[in-house]
């Protein structure tokens, strides 16, 4: 049997259908970003022209993915779109045990060509534990088609990471190398690739709601469809409080990466950063630093973490004195009234928060909260959302609109009018206020949800909501006296 990591020198691509494998291809179907590289932050990129709140400055298709394995029923395995009753396929060989599902023939060919052509007749693979490995392998299958060893052009940041020193994982590694003969130098190019995708890839998510029947929603989530490696979004740099965002979904494709200015403008030139995860709207600075070490291998610099901003999540406490003042924890003295405030009140309040929360008592929590936090701190929308859903529930829409409005209040604080989190809220908002037949309000309040949504292309990555937003306002126009 010939070994995987030389074959691709001995067939062409016409042997095994690789000619949408080959190093011409062009992934990205819109880049207005550059290449810059830096001895102190290496390659980044930055913008090529001017842009402005809502412009979109990349749009990209995966160079690797990979669907979760608890969606493989429900979802195309290769473009992740739900799958519809009609028009599905299953793979070409008959005998195939894989449990992979495509939404059309096109997909099953280009799934075929991503690493099933090489995993379909090892069904043991198949398997929950297995699915970081498998990633890692199509990452190499794609990357020696391009006559690369490793994923072209990212980090990986090999010495800090430990890939090596997972007895488990490299179990499994030497489990797939075995099937597949591989050799030294292969097994070492796929340790380097799990490493590379370990802080280079990005997950795939879905927002949808969540309905207690037929006729109410109860809230929204977001779903983890999978993940992906994207050669170009990968060189973004990250900002604790960054000046584009990544949204999955644009034109209807679940995969499609789309990096939208949502801040500002941008000069030509100018760092286009995005966030890795951690955010100053909603996390400390120790946990931001410990969360980018851990899996970034870096200590963040951005201007967040280097500052003492009384806006972080770090300041959410309320001086007892004067009442304006914010107070970080165990702070010594308040910047405002000059006094000291007494912590041990805070801590035993909290503690109260807790219990309560145990309990599921929220109004409770939320009347202890508001003695002790300002009132647009991230703990306080939570529990207005929580209240929102347990009132929905329960069948009482007017107070569940009531603590939707509370939580779209803080929500529009931290994150801002114009952000994916306040859409998600207004979208929410607008649902309880038409259940509760609040007319002129809730046709207000789904206008300034459309609105919000096409501000931020929400419109083109789940033209779903636009529809139900539609609906609803036909409804109370036409139908609603």
């Amino acid at each position: 049997m010939l070994q995987l990591d030389t074959l691709h020198k001995r067939l062409t691509p016409a042997h095994i259908g690789l000619s949408t494998w080959l190093p011409n291809q062009n992934y990205t179907t819109t880049c207005q970003v550059t290449v810059k590289d830096s001895s102190t932050e290496g390659k980044y990129q930055v913008a090529n022209k001017l842009f402005r709140q809502g412009d979109i400055v990349l749009k990209e298709e995966p160079f690797i993915r990979q669907l979760n394995k608890n969606h493989c029923k429900d979802h195309c395995y290769f473009c992740f779109r739900s799958l519809a009753t009609k028009s599905l396929a299953k793979c070409r060989v008959k005998t195939c045990q894989w449990e992979v599902i495509y939404c059309d023939r096109t997909c099953e060919r280009k799934g075929w060509l991503a690493g099933h052509a090489w995993l379909c007749r090892f069904p043991e693979l198949d398997v929950s534990d297995m699915q970081e490995v498998l990633f890692g392998f199509k990452g190499f299958v794609t990357s020696r088609c391009r006559g690369q060893n490793t994923l072209p052009g990212l980090v990986s940041n090999l010495e800090s990471n430990n890939v090596i020193r997972d007895m488990k994982t490299m179990e499994k590694i030497n489990k797939l190398a075995s099937l597949f003969y591989l050799s030294e130098h292969a097994i070492k190019s796929l340790i380097c690739i799990l490493s590379q995708i370990r802080c280079n890839s990005f997950a795939i998510k879905q927002a949808a709601s969540v309905a207690v029947d037929s006729s109410y929603v109860v809230s929204r989530e977001s779903i983890h469809l999978g993940q992906a490696v994207y050669l170009t979004a990968a060189r973004f740099n990250h900002d604790c409080d960054p000046i584009a965002l990544v949204i999955f979904g644009s034109d209807g494709n679940p995969c499609q990466l789309q990096v939208q200015v949502t801040k500002g403008s941008i000069a030509k030139g100018q760092n286009v950063t995005i966030s890795y995860g951690p955010l100053v709207t909603k996390h400390t600075k120790e946990e931001r630093k410990k969360k980018l070490k851990e899996d970034y291998f870096f200590d963040c610099q951005c201007n967040s973490c280097l500052g003492n901003s009384e806006d972080s999540p770090d300041s959410i406490y309320k001086c007892q004195i004067c009442k304006a003042g914010r107070l970080y924890r165990q702070q010594d003295k308040c910047r405002n009234c000059d006094q000291k405030p007494y912590w041990a009140y805070f801590l035993k309040t909290e503690a109260k928060i807790e219990m309560y929360k145990q309990q599921q008592d929220y109004l409770k929590v939320l009347q202890l909260q508001e003695n002790i936090y300002h009132d647009n701190v991230l703990n306080i929308g939570e529990t207005c959302d929580k209240l929102a859903q347990t009132y929905c529930v329960s069948g009482q829409m007017r107070l569940a609109a009531k603590y939707s409005k509370r939580s779209l209040e803080v929500t529009k604080a931290i994150y801002g009018k114009i952000s994916i989190e306040s859409a998600e809220e207004m979208m929410k908002l607008s649902t309880l206020l038409f259940n509760s037949m609040q007319k002129a309000e809730a046709i207000k309040q789904i206008n300034e949800t459309m609105i919000t949504y096409r501000l931020l292309g929400l419109n083109k990555s789940s033209p779903e909501d636009i529809e139900e937003l539609e609906d609803m306002k036909n409804h109370l126009i036409y139908i609603v006296r």
